[in-house]
């Protein structure tokens, strides 16, 4: 057993050594200790992609497509990683993974997910990472990325607005799958980006009025388009700012329906010039053709009664299918027969997945489950809390054996369910009326 003596001895041995190591010349304490590091980002592309997970060392973050994130600080390491998503059996499915993936000092690793869930194709694309303050003023690092089904190749222009295209050469060409190298370009507003075929004019997407943003650096990824027309458009989403966005297509028309689920039938709606005649009681119009734009919305009667009139021009979104669903106006200051609301539609094939859309059309404030075989509310949360008159739209849902359910906000009453086997691949839309029905309408 040590003595007290021994003890103090190993005490002032560990002092002396200490004392040591903070006088040795080779430490510095201003940067021994400061951790070195890079940048990531994830860029979702698979269009058949469920909301997938990432999981990069000890991160994980969630992902929809289309999606393209931020970069992100990193310290530098090597990771393992791997892209998951639950099946239809609640089951965990690698999509792809890796091991000791580097994230360099002052690097930007920007993983490109491409192919589909069966057949991926992850590239990671390693570059410089360059802070604003260190860029050049007046210009702005640009590259371009396709996942693209069809066609296998495009041509890529950046002009001045309004430049004629076939005076114009192309900054890029880009095969499907793969990726441009960088290019430095004037920064500004007033510019247009425009896609073709390979080798043609055929225009498949048109940016309209376009700003790059000086002293940054963006990707442009191209990925499918599932709009109206969606086989001869692109989709754009580009990495700038917090989150990416997807672009507005100015070449792609929207495509509008209206869904009469009011007292009154029929009804006749007309959106700027187009004209939705003899809508029964609880059913959807077909879809017209719409330009990008804002119009005048009104409902009439079989008498031409108006029943309402939009206070302001409804927003109509280029490249999207929407519905715009009315109700009957039961509101205590209604100053209408009807009022309505307008949702976007998506019929883009998920994986084990079914696309869900909640429409409360009527005066409470509701919240809305969606239950499986064997499950009570009481251990489900919430799919959507406190949704007033609005369109919740596009929710992924696990295509099962599902119950739905409305309950008011304060949940002590359930208003309304139904029961659905959803399939996988297939759009619903839940529908509640002002009369506390709840109506199941799938695409």
């Amino acid at each position: 057993m040590p003595t007290r003596n021994t003890q103090s001895g190993f005490l002032l041995l560990a002092i002396l050594l200490l004392s040591a190591c903070g006088s040795d010349s080779g430490f510095n304490e201003d940067t021994d200790f400061i951790s070195k590091n890079g940048f990531v980002q994830f860029v979702n592309m698979m269009p058949d992609s469920p909301e997938v997970t990432m999981f990069h060392g000890r991160d994980r973050e969630t992902s929809r497509f289309p999606f393209a994130q931020a970069a992100r600080q990193t310290p530098v390491d090597k990771y393992d990683w791997r892209i998951a998503y639950l099946d239809a059996n609640d089951d965990e499915v690698t999509v792809a993974e890796g091991e000791n993936q580097p994230i360099l000092e002052d690097g930007l690793s920007t993983y490109l997910w491409m192919g589909s869930l069966s057949q991926p194709n992850i590239q990671i694309v390693d570059a410089p990472f360059i802070v604003s303050s260190n860029r050049p003023a007046g210009v702005a690092d640009i590259w371009f990325a396709s996942n693209l089904t069809n066609p296998p190749m495009v041509d890529i222009y950046l002009t001045d607005l309004g430049a004629t295209l076939t005076d114009a050469a192309p900054l890029a060409s880009v095969t499907s799958g793969s990726f441009t190298s960088r290019f430095s370009v004037d920064a500004g507003p007033d510019q247009q980006v425009r896609i073709t075929v390979s080798g043609s004019n055929e225009l498949l997407f048109d940016s309209g009025s376009l700003e790059i943003l000086n002293k940054t650096e963006d990707l442009y990824a191209l990925v499918d388009d599932f709009g109206p027309d969606g086989a001869k458009h692109v989709n754009v989403i580009r990495t700038i700012g917090s989150i990416g966005s997807t672009i507005l297509d100015e070449s792609q028309p929207a495509s509008v329906r209206i869904g009469n689920y009011s007292e009154q039938s029929p009804v006749t709606a007309m959106l700027g010039a187009a004209v939705y005649p003899n809508i029964n009681k609880q059913t959807r119009s077909s879809s017209q053709e719409a330009e990008n734009g804002s119009f005048e919305f009104k409902i009439t009667d079989a008498s031409d009664t108006i029943l309402e009139e939009s206070p302001g021009p409804v927003t109509i979104r280029g490249g999207a299918f929407q519905s715009i669903y009315t109700f009957e106006n039961n509101t205590t200051d209604a100053t209408s027969v009807t009022r309505s609301l307008i949702a976007i539609d998506s019929f883009r094939l998920v994986r084990d997945r079914v696309l869900l859309k909640f429409i409360n059309g009527s005066n409470e404030l509701v919240d809305v489950y969606i239950l499986r075989p064997g499950q009570d509310l009481d251990e489900v949360p919430a799919l959507l809390n406190d949704i007033s008159f609005a369109a919740q739209q596009n929710i992924e849902s696990i295509a099962n054996e599902v119950e739905y359910v409305v309950r008011n906000s304060d949940n002590t009453e359930t208003l309304a369910s139904m029961s659905n086997t959803q399939q996988a691949g297939v759009s619903y839309t839940l529908v509640f009326d002002t009369q506390g029905v709840l109506h199941v309408l799938t695409d």
